[in-house]
């Protein structure tokens, strides 16, 4: 159990050196699931590292703080190119903002242009993984549910928080699915059309289970 969130976990993170995880994203809790299967090298929004606590909490774990505005992309990829380089498990959210747990924001394909070079002689494995948010105290969520469990577009963190908590334990299903290269599927527009097909397969199974 993570935090309240009793947790499933399938299938595993790839051995492969350099590792890029790129996944769906829902909420705050998203963080401490991933992190609780491996050390993952996490990569917020610079505006972040000056959040209490939170922001203390992730320098603290080593993560990258990176600057999405396309004047920065060029020391951003740099940033993360490091840390791959160093070998560590590095995690994107190419949606790059929060959804509301069932349906994904795009890809934003310029994310995946890191696996564009070789790191270290070696071609950049990409691994997609889903994160689904299924039960609220043993039963499927509902609607009224969803807005308290995912946290998206201008909530406010504190006050989602305290409503998430009075919810009562959530069930939660990470899935990482198999591993890709971009040289197998052509290009980064590809790549990230591909990644997204299958996280979004995995997260409406999910849902169809829960239904």
């Amino acid at each position: 159990m993570v935090i309240g969130v009793e947790l499933t976990i399938s299938g595993k993170i790839d051995s492969a050196r350099p590792l890029l995880l790129v996944s769906n994203h829902v909420s705050y809790l998203d963080i401490p699931i991933l992190a609780s299967s491996a050390p993952i090298c996490f990569t917020p929004k610079s505006d972040i590292s000056g959040w209490p606590v939170i922001g203390t909490i992730a320098k603290l774990s080593g993560s990258v703080f990176i600057d999405r505005r396309p004047d920065k992309m060029v020391e951003m990829k740099q940033a993360i190119h490091t840390a791959l380089v160093a070998n560590r498990i590095v995690l994107l959210f190419p949606e790059a903002t929060t959804g509301n747990g069932v349906h994904m924001e795009p890809f934003k394909s310029g994310f995946f242009s890191l696996a564009e070079e070789e790191i270290n002689g070696q071609p950049l494995t990409v691994q997609p993984a889903c994160i689904a948010y299924t039960h609220v105290c043993g039963l499927p969520i509902t609607t009224a549910e969803w807005p308290h469990v995912a946290w998206y577009s201008d909530m406010v963190l504190a006050p989602h928080a305290w409503e998430l908590l009075k919810l009562g334990p959530i069930r939660a299903e990470l899935t990482f699915l198999p591993p890709v290269t971009l040289p197998s599927l052509g290009d980064r527009k590809k790549l990230s059309s591909y990644c997204q097909s299958v996280i979004r397969k995995q997260l409406d199974q999910a849902h169809e289970v829960e239904a």
